[in-house]
């Protein structure tokens, strides 16, 4: 996470020009780079074909036990996502940005880091997966209205059991440690109750739960949260299709 964070946000971005050194300049100094700087594309990984076996049988696994591919990857073969996927410059980076052999990591080890996607923070893909998604969780202190907007959005187009004809997020003064919160107004089919929460630095994914009790009737699947400290991963599974995955990721059958 913190490797990915520094590629992104600092360590390639260009110094800005030199201030003109005569105060009779009449022309105005060039904008700085800054403004228009953007991440270094990274080159995609060079990975041998046992390494996409290793990855596509990975991936199988997760699709068999619940997970299922989203519209980023439509019309791909399981194999050509499996390659996409081993290809990306985010995709089994060691502790010190290392490419590690694919065929040195155990099923468990794959099934996360297909899961655990930092290429779909990296690159910015909201429909990597139609029922999982990952978030950043760990910046919200400086939160305006729209991330919250956003997030919840998402989660509820990840569930699919709720026609969403929108939502709205407003502030609300005098709540919690930064002294202000969110109201959250839901308009869907089944209804959801506007959500009031305090902002804070990290996302409570325990909000969820307010959502999931108000599910259709009859509706098994709930939202399953896997959360490390800086990016939270949210699915929408039955108990079946949770224990199944969770094993997958060589957690324990009640993990997710």
């Amino acid at each position: 996470m913190i490797g990915w964070i520094r590629r992104l946000f600092g360590q390639e971005r260009p110094s800005p020009p030199p201030m003109s050194a005569s105060p009779m300049a009449a022309s105005p100094l060039p904008a700085s780079p800054l403004l228009d700087w953007e991440p270094t594309p990274q080159p995609p990984q060079v990975r041998s074909e046992a390494e996409i076996d290793a990855v596509e049988a990975a991936l199988e696994g997760l699709i068999a036990a619940g997970l299922r591919l989203g519209p980023h990857y439509e019309g791909q073969s399981v194999r050509a996502v499996a390659r996409s996927m081993a290809e990306h410059p985010e995709f089994a980076l060691g502790d010190n940005n290392e490419t590690l052999p694919l065929t040195e990591r155990a099923p468990d080890a794959l099934a996360i880091d297909i899961l655990w996607s930092y290429r779909a923070l990296a690159d910015g893909i909201e429909d990597e997966f139609a029922n999982a998604a990952i978030f950043v969780d760990h910046c919200y202190d400086g939160a305006d209205e729209e991330p919250y907007r956003a997030l919840f959005a998402r989660v509820i187009e990840i569930a699919g059991v709720w026609t969403c004809r929108g939502l709205t997020v407003s502030r609300v003064p005098g709540l919690g440690p930064y002294g202000h919160g969110f109201r959250v107004a839901f308009e869907t089919e089944p209804p959801i109750p506007a959500i009031t929460f305090p902002a804070d630095k990290n996302f409570d994914w325990s909000l969820l739960e307010q959502l999931d009790a108000c599910r259709p009737a009859g509706e098994t699947r709930r939202f399953r949260i896997a959360a490390d400290g800086g990016a939270g991963l949210v699915l929408f599974l039955d108990d079946a299709e949770a224990r199944a995955i969770a094993l997958r990721l060589g957690w324990g059958p009640d993990d997710l």
